[in-house]
């Protein structure tokens, strides 16, 4: 599991309470500060759903899925404390080879693409029956097979497999660009909280 969290860099909240000074409460700066918390956030959980179907070879819409919904950052209400800090959670293995537009070759073989570069598995098939007469099997979506040497059998008395990449979301999050948009997105927190403090005091 995999957590990319995005939080003021305030340990001793000295500027926490420099705002709640200027805008008069505590309640008003846990506002301010969610507010821009959860828009950089936002910003954050596009940038990484913009940037991972690149640098893994995935579809967008199968990164959303991973990611899920965010935790966003809450002022605090009703006896509960706040939650200051936007937190994206994602988890899983490696990625099944038929998320990355995996083909079987004619002549035989399986040809996918993690991370955008071409892997071919010669071993590997996705359809059943004989050559050249292969048909679809979709109670298997797609999923790519291979014999298996060792180990334990996937299911049944059947000696296949299914064949996976090394592509894992959680690690993927958390270096390349997706790691470069988390240091981007954090840098400008703190001009996002003066944003909404200036913004507030501006409507008084």
């Amino acid at each position: 599991m995999a957590h990319i969290k995005l939080s003021i860099d305030d340990n001793k909240l000295t500027e926490f309470w420099k705002v709640a000074e200027r805008l008069g409460s505590k309640a008003e700066a846990e506002r301010a500060y969610r507010a821009a918390i959860n828009r950089t956030g936002t910003r954050l959980r596009n940038a990484v759903i913009k940037t991972l179907p690149k640098q893994t070879g995935l579809e967008k819409k199968t990164i959303k899925k991973a990611l899920g919904k965010a935790k966003r950052a809450y002022a605090s209400h009703n006896g509960k404390s706040a939650r200051l800090e936007y937190t994206l959670i994602t988890n899983g293995g490696y990625i099944s080879l038929r998320h990355f537009k995996a083909k079987e070759y004619k002549w035989g073989g399986v040809g996918a693409k993690p991370r955008g570069r071409l892997e071919k598995h010669p071993q590997a098939w996705i359809k059943g029956g004989r050559f050249p007469n292969r048909k679809d099997m979709p109670q298997f979506k797609g999923a790519v097979f291979q014999a298996r040497t060792s180990g334990k059998r996937w299911w049944g008395h059947s000696g296949f497999r299914k064949v996976r990449s090394d592509v894992r979301i959680p690690e993927e999050m958390t270096i390349g660009e997706s790691a470069k948009a988390f240091e981007r997105e954090s840098s400008s927190l703190k001009r996002e909280v003066e944003f909404e403090v200036r913004k507030r005091l501006l409507k008084r």
